[in-house]
């Protein structure tokens, strides 16, 4: 096999991989047909807000043993804007605008998620259809 082939194959297959990768990363930023309408944040597990997306606001999670996170929502997007624990690692997450991504800060147990409604159809509480 002459070296230059090898060279045309290696860009071949580094082309296929970039492609790849862009489709899958397209993917996972869209919400599969649902629309995000509900941030969801749960402190170890429990629900301790639910709001909706389209409506902005500032909202403190402050835990007995003192942490402290502040959720912001503002157009159309929620972020962790201020947070107590060492690491601030919740904070630097960005803004989330769909439900491809979750903000969690680990020290306080704190998940923040966006939750969309899902497309109803007929069959919508059905697992299984056997005709």
């Amino acid at each position: 096999m002459s070296r230059e082939s090898m060279k045309k194959r290696d860009w071949i297959i580094i082309a296929v991989a970039l492609l790849l990768a862009g489709a899958l990363y397209a993917v996972s930023q869209m919400s599969l047909g649902t629309q995000a309408s509900s941030v969801v944040v749960t402190v170890d597990g429990e629900e301790v807000l639910r709001k909706p997306l389209a409506v902005a606001g500032r909202y403190e999670i402050a835990q007995a043993d003192g942490s402290l996170n502040v959720v912001r929502v503002a157009d159309g997007a929620v972020w962790m804007e201020e947070a107590n624990c060492r690491d601030g690692l919740c904070i630097r997450q960005g803004r989330m605008k769909n439900g491809a991504k979750t903000i969690v800060c680990l020290p306080h147990k704190v998940v923040v998620q966006i939750e969309g409604d899902t497309p109803q159809n007929e069959h919508s509480d059905l697992d299984v259809i056997i005709q």
